[in-house]
């Protein structure tokens, strides 16, 4: 708690007793402790009564990297490790550099990490480089961008917009900003766009939720009964859980939530002949129609709807 204490008198300059005691949910008194610990142990802590009154840390005060265990440092190395392998504009590398000099100070190793994060997908290709930098330049200066972006049904516009936030989720980036088109919150795909042009338009921000997008923008939840066989275990496992995994028949069997978006039917058809899907009778349809296309590029003919 006194830690907690410590980075919201950072964060936040001046706060009072009360302040803290509510957002803590804890007594003044334990405030009062761990505001003694504090200062016990070299941290520069003010105390000042009357109206404008509270705890604030003197504002000469640095964090120091005393403050941080071995393990964080750890941490804080291998999220940046992801981040330079992600997104290379130098910028993790110099705080990793930084990192490395307090860890070479203490004497704590980070040469050999407990764990490590790789962000990047199997055999990806293809160089986003640019448009990540030209996206990133319109984020961080709010500055609205034209795009030549192809849809997942192949239509190809050219549209405004509004760049929020750059994101990455299982090793896709996407953009999340206002779409002048639509006049909504929207995700973009970063490797369907096919030209980025930084305009001389600003705009500012209003509202928007990056997070809600990510988990409910790419399909709305749908529950699924997916049996596969030794050969795509590992797979399933790795996508659905192994802790939604029971054995029936001597098949295994999922049952979970997932998003029922348009790369669902595409990962069940990634696992070939090995997966089968129980329910919903809908997803079922949705595979077998997907599984006759894919068949009839290479027969000479279009089998959907037999």
């Amino acid at each position: 708690m006194p830690y907690k204490i410590m980075l919201t008198l950072l964060a936040e300059g001046r706060v009072t007793r009360k302040q803290l005691a509510a957002r803590y949910e804890i007594s003044v008194r334990t405030v009062q402790r761990c505001i003694d610990v504090l200062i016990a142990s070299g941290i520069p802590i003010e105390a000042k009564s009357g109206k404008d009154g509270g705890y604030a840390v003197d504002e000469n005060f640095r964090f120091s990297g005393v403050l941080l265990t071995a393990e964080d440092l750890e941490r804080i190395k291998a999220g940046l490790e992801a981040l330079s392998s992600a997104y290379p504009d130098g910028t993790a590398d110099e705080i990793m550099g930084k990192l490395v000099c307090v860890s070479e100070k203490r004497g704590d190793s980070l040469a050999a990490p407990r764990f490590y994060i790789d962000s990047d997908r199997w055999n990806s290709g293809g160089s986003t480089s640019f448009k990540l930098s030209a996206i990133n330049a319109a984020v961080g200066s709010d500055r609205t961008v034209r795009i030549t972006y192809t849809d997942r049904l192949g239509n190809c516009t050219e549209r405004l917009l509004d760049p929020y936030t750059l994101a990455l989720k299982e090793g896709v980036w996407y953009v999340y900003g206002m779409c002048h088109t639509h006049r909504d919150f929207r995700l973009f795909r970063l490797a369907r766009m096919r030209s980025v042009e930084l305009t001389d338009e600003r705009f500012v921000r209003r509202g928007g939720d990056v997070r809600s997008a990510l988990s409910v923008g790419l399909g709305a939840p749908m529950e699924i009964v997916l049996e596969v066989n030794d050969s795509a275990l590992a797979k399933a496992e790795e996508w659905l859980g192994e802790e939604n995994m029971t054995v029936r028949g001597g098949k295994f069997v999922f049952r979970t939530t997932v998003s029922n978006g348009y790369e669902l039917v595409n990962k069940v058809l990634s696992m070939g002949t090995n997966a089968k899907v129980i329910s919903p009778p809908e997803l079922t349809e949705r595979v077998r129609r997907a599984a006759l296309k894919v068949a009839g590029m290479y027969d000479g003919g279009d089998k959907e709807g037999e």
